[in-house]
């Protein structure tokens, strides 16, 4: 009697041993199932849920053949795509000024009216976007004159480069510079016109107006 009540918690013991092993087992290859998003063995045993295909994102874009009018009653023709593709000609957009004592618009073409920065706004009329493009009407420089706040720096110290026009800024002539050292290992030049020693030596610094292409030099000597 006692034999057989042993054989039968024996019996119960296995039972639960092996359930145990299986349940750790199951819980395992799970667990290995998730880590490896569905795959295991080499094999998905989990289709990937397919997402949903998202609209594409429209895009309008407007471009100024020319972004500096130099002369009032001076203009530009503008190009308008939508999606990559030129809609110019089209139907589907309106142009628009965000101050026509400036630029105005007419059709595709844009006027110069008077002195300043005016932001040219493409809207499709039929999509939800907006594209834009500023237009400045300047009055161009005929000379461009560079000169330095200092023209020896020390290694890590900086000078500052100025410009002068003609006809003069209070006349209200307009430059857009843009500043490049003949070698930035010696010294580098910001956006702002901030020279920077870096090492021993002597640099070009150049700048350049974009609205009309002219351009001048000065140099700065860089020392221990």
């Amino acid at each position: 009697m006692g034999r057989s009540k042993e054989n039968s918690n024996s019996k119960i013991n296995r039972t639960l041993l092996i359930t145990g092993i299986i349940f750790v087992l199951s819980g395992i290859i799970a667990l290995t199932i998730i880590l490896n998003k569905g795959v295991i063995f080499g094999k998905r045993l989990i289709p990937l849920v397919a997402k949903e295909k998202e609209e594409p994102e429209h895009v309008i874009q407007v471009v100024s053949s020319n972004n500096y009018l130099k002369d009032i009653n001076d203009k530009v023709e503008l190009t308008i795509t939508i999606d990559g593709e030129d809609v110019t000609n089209g139907e589907g957009y309106e142009l628009t000024s965000s101050d026509e004592s400036i630029v105005t618009i007419e059709g595709n073409t844009a006027t110069a009216t008077g002195l300043g920065d005016a932001v040219i706004t493409a809207r499709s009329t039929e999509l939800d976007i907006e594209g834009t493009v500023t237009i400045s009407v300047v009055v161009p420089a005929s000379k461009l004159t560079l000169s330095a706040e200092f023209e020896k720096i020390k290694v890590g110290e900086t000078s500052q480069i100025s410009h002068t026009t003609r006809p003069t800024e209070a006349t209200g002539v307009q430059v857009r510079l843009d500043y490049t050292s003949s070698d930035n290992e010696i010294a580098t030049v910001s956006n702002s016109g901030i020279v920077t020693g870096k090492a021993p030596g002597t640099v070009t610094i150049t700048a350049t107006d974009k609205i009309t292409g002219l351009s001048d030099s000065y140099d700065i000597t860089v020392t221990m």
